[in-house]
């Protein structure tokens, strides 16, 4: 499954980063995606999972936001869905 995430608002706002298996997000320098200084070291994780897609927060100062909701554990994350990392907005698709 190839997956794109796109920056809607924050400092990379309109970058479209595209992988094809997990990815992490945080501004730790191997991380992939660090996409702005309000991340955690370790902020969050994108799990593929066969056809399934999954969001969790790895304890991030700032937290991990899905439909106001501050993400606990490992959630769902539907096709086209919005979330929020640090103070950045993102946008899955697949």
């Amino acid at each position: 499954m190839r997956v794109s995430l796109e920056v809607l608002s924050g400092p990379m706002d309109g970058h479209i980063f595209q992988f094809n298996s997990s990815c992490d997000i945080g501004r730790e320098g191997k991380l992939k995606l660090a996409v702005d200084r309000f991340i955690s070291r370790k902020h969050a994780i994108i799990e593929l999972n066969g056809p399934n897609v999954f969001l969790e927060d790895l304890a991030s100062t700032n937290g991990t936001f899905l439909d106001d909701a501050r993400v606990e554990g490992r959630v769902p994350l539907p096709n086209g869905k919005i979330f929020r990392v640090g103070r950045t907005w993102l946008q899955i698709s697949w």
